[in-house]
């Protein structure tokens, strides 16, 4: 049996390019959970992936852009766990933000190459651009949450908004210390002192902003 033209073990050039970069970024992932960013060089990945160096270069051209893609997606989904609990959560405001706590926590813990992302992600300037960006989105569900859930009780504005940024570089900063194993908590206790501090957020920026008006 002839094989097609441009065909190679049945494959064509495009379906052989997409299976490389997908072997390249499984053996990306595979090399974060276990070293890090400092695991992405290039002739280890490939070695990983059985591939030649070549098309690694061919693929992405240098190790950073196969990362900040990784990232991205990794970031991508662990909001979309968030969103999903949001969604499905009861219009109770502390069953639904430990809902949302617990999902967040559970898309990065039990992802060993997300774990380790987030760990990293003070590493390098473009990796804390996107530690920036998931703070920016934190404090926007919050915030969005707050006016759904609390309606014309909840706070608004200037402080409102400075308070979500605090709560939510707070907690990916604490999240990230427990998951370096530098907290001696588990995840319940994580989550519940998560989930207090946030409720607790809404009653200081309501005194900041009477502590303010009155000065």
């Amino acid at each position: 049996m002839e094989t097609p033209r441009g065909r190679y073990a049945g494959l064509s050039a495009d379906e052989r390019r997409n299976q490389r970069r997908e072997r390249l970024r499984e053996a990306a992932l595979e090399a974060i959970a276990e070293e890090g960013i400092a695991g992405l060089k290039v002739r280890a990945l490939c070695a990983r992936a059985g591939l030649n160096d070549r098309y690694f270069y061919e693929t992405y051209g240098h190790t950073d852009r196969l990362l900040f893609e990784l990232a991205d997606e990794q970031l991508a989904e662990v909001v979309g766990a968030v969103m999903t609990a949001i969604a499905t959560a009861p219009a109770d405001t502390r069953v639904r933000l430990r809902a949302v706590v617990e999902a967040g926590i559970t898309a990065i813990a039990d992802h060993p190459a997300r774990r380790r992302l987030t760990i990293d992600m003070q590493l390098t300037d473009e990796l804390r651009h996107r530690r920036t960006e998931l703070v920016n989105v934190v404090a926007n569900v919050m915030l969005d949450q707050g006016r759904e859930l609390l309606g014309e009780e909840a706070v608004a504005g200037m402080h409102a908004e400075l308070s979500a940024r605090t709560v939510a570089h707070g907690g990916l900063e604490i999240l990230t210390e427990w998951l370096r194993g530098e907290l001696d908590i588990d995840r319940a206790q994580l989550v519940d002192f998560l989930v207090a501090m946030i409720l607790t957020a809404a009653e200081i920026t309501t005194t900041v902003q009477r502590e303010m008006a009155a000065g």
